[in-house]
């Protein structure tokens, strides 16, 4: 099996582990993680991310981003651009109890949690979370470095842009436009486009405010 370091030792992490330990491709070297010691599900947190070069350097290749970064989603990208600067591979990990269309594709670093259905024409991008249960329609596109939050309906048609986040339990009805930069509240239910670089929250969703 390859050998795959992880990135942040948190919640998230866990739920990569499980993923990866079900798809018996990967062999995890360890966790590193800026702050955290010990363990993660019995895997060692071998160091910080200073590390990160001379694990590249000891023969293992392969990465994976577990830090879900739902407020702050730079820190994702942060990450990414690191580690594929050192020359790590970031594969597409996709949970053997996923629904994925064969006519629908992911980019590197991309995780596609248990219960997820993604369907045919649909594509997902870069360093995406699509988290469990989530139902990602047909001819969908998911910009980089984008959240998907649990149990989120996204219609058919509709386009995503790059470093937002889908809160919880939200739906997104067909043909929708989200921009770049955006976070959905949990619960919400889009029916009209929204604009980069806002908050939209509620029943049908409104903005409520304007990032800097």
């Amino acid at each position: 099996m390859k050998k795959i370091v992880l990135i942040g030792a948190g919640g998230h992490c866990k739920v990569i582990i499980d993923l990866i330990e079900s798809l018996k491709e990967y062999e995890i070297f360890g966790v590193t993680d800026k702050k955290k010691q010990g363990t993660v599900l019995n895997y060692k947190i071998v160091g910080d991310d200073s590390k990160l070069k001379k694990i590249y350097e000891s023969g293992i290749h392969y990465a994976f981003i577990c830090v879900g970064a739902i407020s702050d989603l730079s820190i994702r990208n942060s990450i990414y651009s690191k580690l594929k600067s050192i020359g790590f591979k970031l594969p597409v990990l996709i949970h053997k109890d996923s629904i994925i269309s064969p006519y629908a594709h992911a980019e590197d670093g991309t995780c596609i949690m248990a219960g997820t259905v993604i369907n045919a024409g649909a594509y997902i991008a870069e360093n995406c979370i699509i988290n469990t249960g989530s139902v990602v329609e047909h001819d969908c596109i998911v910009g980089d470095n984008t959240h998907i939050s649990p149990n989120v309906s996204i219609g058919g048609g509709t386009r995503i842009g790059c470093n937002t986040h889908i809160g919880i339990g939200s739906s997104i009805v067909q043909g929708i436009n989200i921009g770049n930069n955006v976070t959905i509240g949990a619960g919400a239910v889009v029916i009209g486009d929204i604009p980069d670089n806002v908050v939209s929250v509620g029943v049908p969703a409104k903005i409520i405010k304007v990032k800097k």
